[in-house]
């Protein structure tokens, strides 16, 4: 079974320059928790999700000045997640807020392949692509629904 075979063909897009305000409505009206951010010719630039958005109203713990000196030079890692947390929480578009790169994978791809990949990144869900263009989504509902349809992959 392939991603085609799949995927959800609507998908509500945002375009890097929709306010956040905007974003935060679409997912509510159509009840979902994450969005594309695309460009004029569709391809997927990055994601919005709902925890993303909590970023946005929940300030980051600021690293102290201990961990700074005790930290700050062998691990990176915790000061760029604390940058990232900080311009998520200041942003206004869904480019200073989006999460980039999104994950996709090609309509031809098979589902075990997808299903490991969202496993592996711990993920909700994938973005399907033909030739580099958005053209589906696949969450992780759509393995529960195989799952009652009987269907194996």
């Amino acid at each position: 079974m392939l991603a085609k075979d799949v995927m959800q063909r609507q998908v509500y897009t945002v375009l890097i320059d929709t306010p956040i305000k905007d974003i935060a409505a679409l997912m509510l009206r159509h009840n979902i928790s994450g969005l594309p951010v695309v460009n004029d010719f569709n391809t997927v630039l990055g994601v919005v999700s709902e925890f993303d958005l909590m970023r946005k109203e929940i300030r980051p713990n600021e690293p102290n000045l201990w961990q700074i000196c005790l930290f700050g030079v062998t691990n990176d890692r915790k000061i760029q997640e604390y940058e990232d947390a900080l311009r998520k929480c200041m942003a206004k578009t869904a480019e200073d807020i989006m999460t980039s790169p999104a994950i996709t994978v090609d309509e031809m791809d098979d589902l075990e392949t997808v299903g490991n990949l969202m496993f592996e990144k711990k993920i909700k869900r994938v973005f399907v692509t033909r030739r580099g263009s958005l053209v589906g989504v696949i969450s992780r509902s759509a393995f529960t629904k195989l799952l009652l349809d009987g269907t194996n992959i």
